[in-house]
């Protein structure tokens, strides 16, 4: 059993209490197993002066309640009740380096149907050590999937669903298996539209594209936090289609998500992007992103949420 979640810290939020990791369990008949009927959120924690710090925590409740309401499932909480989950969990795990708060909703209703209507839903939460995610030692190498966004005719790509990541693990293990680091997705139109588990930006021509909020992508909070500062900073930026030929193309390529933070392409499909460095936009932004994490900028005392840890 410890095997099985070596990565887990000791305790997790189940079933309305701090509840040991490894006695946090659903049945195998449970909905959530059977159809994926889940929504889920990732926060990063930052562990900075002995505290633990929460990037945009009211942000990410929001996309997570966002979720519940778009599939009509049966689930109630106030944001003072989530922070009360959170800070419990922090204060039970006394986390000693950066982590991973991963809340959840999900039925462990034996009702095997495949809908919303009747079926309760529940929230989890549980934590990781993280570090980095993806690796910031060097550019990424990516490829173009050929496994397509699903559009949101089909299923909302505005929620955070767990079924909905079948789609972006087809993708990445393709891309893995190709030899790359990650992979870039087409919607039905053939634009490109978002990384397997990030959100995607290009420069080109001196300016930040990044495709159309009511694409098919998923809307990122670290993406919306790059609009943002790109905003303050005067970086102009715009939204419109991105085909493959652009990419090719572009000044520098940018992938960003609560795990990954801001990360840069050096190839895509082995054309080697811009000089095949870290550009100046990735680097400004990566930056800005840093100062705001370690409370040395204004946003901090916006986006930034302090908890104990002892």
């Amino acid at each position: 059993m410890k095997d099985r979640i070596k990565t887990m810290m000791d305790y997790a939020y189940f079933e309305g209490k701090i509840t040991p990791s490894v006695e946090s369990k659903i049945s195998i008949a449970s909905h959530s197993i059977q159809y994926g009927s889940t929504c889920f959120g990732g926060m990063r924690g930052y562990l900075r002066e002995g505290k633990a710090r929460l990037f945009r925590i009211e942000d990410h409740f929001e996309r997570l309640m966002n979720a519940v309401k778009i599939f009509g499932m049966d689930f109630k909480m106030t944001f003072e009740e989530f922070k009360k989950a959170v800070s419990e969990l922090i204060l039970a795990n006394k986390p000693a380096t950066d982590f991973y708060i991963r809340p959840f909703i999900y039925s462990d209703d034996e009702d095997l149907t495949p809908k919303f209507v009747g079926i309760s839903f529940k929230i989890a939460l549980y934590m990781i050590p993280l570090g980095d995610y993806l690796d910031t030692s060097r550019g990424l190498r990516l490829m173009v999937s050929s496994w397509q966004k699903f559009p949101d005719a089909s299923i909302s790509t505005k929620a955070k669903a767990g079924g909905s990541y079948l789609n972006s693990s087809l993708a990445r293990s393709e891309a893995i298996r190709c030899g790359y680091d990650e992979a870039l997705v087409m919607d039905q139109n053939w634009s490109i539209v978002e990384g397997s588990a990030e959100n995607f930006f290009i420069v080109y021509r001196g300016e930040m594209i990044m495709p159309s909020i009511g694409s098919s992508m998923l809307e990122g909070i670290t993406m919306r936090t790059v609009v943002e500062i790109c905003k303050e900073e005067n970086i102009s930026i715009r939204f419109e289609k991105i085909d493959r030929s652009m990419v090719y193309t572009a000044d520098e390529i940018l992938l960003t998500g609560t795990g990954a933070q801001i990360l840069f392409a050096d190839s895509v499909d082995d054309r080697v992007i811009g000089d095949g460095k870290m550009g100046e936009v990735c680097q400004r932004l990566r930056n800005i992103y840093t100062a705001i994490i370690e409370k040395k900028h204004p946003k901090s005392k916006l986006w930034i949420s302090e908890y104990e840890v002892c």
